[in-house]
């Protein structure tokens, strides 16, 4: 009966480890990375208020609330900055936040979007 016992015992804590180690493997298990559309980076943009006539500060503090997005430049007359979709997909492009300034401080131009939709050559901008 003893032996019963402990081999009852046994079966339950081995179960126990079992169900914990198949949950903690779950729970480190990486995060699927976001996928960033253009429409994805203008709703982020809009939801923090940065939009024409914005100012440069506001713009700072998006980029501040918002890591995920790479600063390239950050000037008194432009700012660029991207996200890496190409780090989740080799073939995707990358998305650009491309802002200039008047000489109030208020965004003048914005354009949001991968590098095929701007006259210039955005990469060269990010090392």
């Amino acid at each position: 009966m003893k032996k019963w016992c402990v081999g009852v015992a046994a079966i339950v804590l081995l179960g126990g480890c079992k169900s914990k180690t198949a949950a903690n493997g779950d729970a480190a298990a990486p995060e699927k990375q976001k996928f960033y559309t253009l429409s994805d980076v203008d709703k982020e943009m809009k939801q923090s208020g940065v939009q024409l006539n914005s100012t440069k500060e506001d713009l700072r503090n998006f980029a501040k609330a918002h890591p995920n997005y790479e600063v390239c430049q950050d000037t008194d007359y432009l700012f660029v900055a991207r996200m890496r979709n190409s780090k989740i997909d080799k073939q995707a492009s990358d998305q650009y936040i491309v802002a200039t300034y008047d000489k109030d401080g208020r965004i003048l131009n914005l354009e949001v979007g991968p590098p095929e939709f701007s006259v210039g050559n955005l990469p060269s901008y990010c090392r």
